[in-house]
């Protein structure tokens, strides 16, 4: 089984996570689900699922992110806010609202390229330059701003 790592964010924007992904070189995919956008790594090893999950969660200050990693069929789940791991959660219960596909990728039943064959039009490569990152941020970030106000 292959090591799959996630990131749940409270970023309602698939845009917008792309774009803070392309910014912080947190390599992966974002897959829109009926729960929001999350970010599938590339890299899955543990020291580049924590940088990911730093980088984001310390530029959203005081949003609450979690970091999803199955290793050898098991699944762990940390907390993380403001680029700190505060505590990890029991899988079950963290995960329990979570939308099923977020499920099939942890326990293996799809892969991503799988879940993309059908559903290619949600799925985002985070590969783009840092300027044109950074210009897609300060674009949504405006485009929220004026969506709450």
């Amino acid at each position: 089984m292959t090591d799959v790592a996630l990131l749940l964010t409270p970023i309602p924007n698939r845009r917008f996570l792309t774009a803070l992904c392309a910014l912080h070189k947190v390599r992966g995919r974002v897959l829109e689900t009926s729960g929001g956008p999350i970010a599938v790594l590339d890299d899955a090893t543990a020291g580049s699922a924590q940088h990911a999950a730093r980088a984001l969660s310390g530029f959203v200050k005081g949003a609450e992110f979690l970091l999803a990693e199955s290793r050898d069929g098991n699944v762990k789940v940390e907390l993380w806010k403001a680029g700190a791991m505060e505590r990890e959660l029991p899988a079950g219960l963290a995960l329990a609202d979570a939308p099923g596909v977020v499920t099939t990728l942890l326990t293996g039943a799809q892969t991503l390229d799988q879940v993309a064959e059908t559903h290619e039009q949600k799925v985002h490569s985070t590969d783009m330059g840092r300027v044109k990152a950074y210009r897609e941020l300060l674009k949504e970030t405006k485009a929220l701003k004026k969506a709450q106000s």
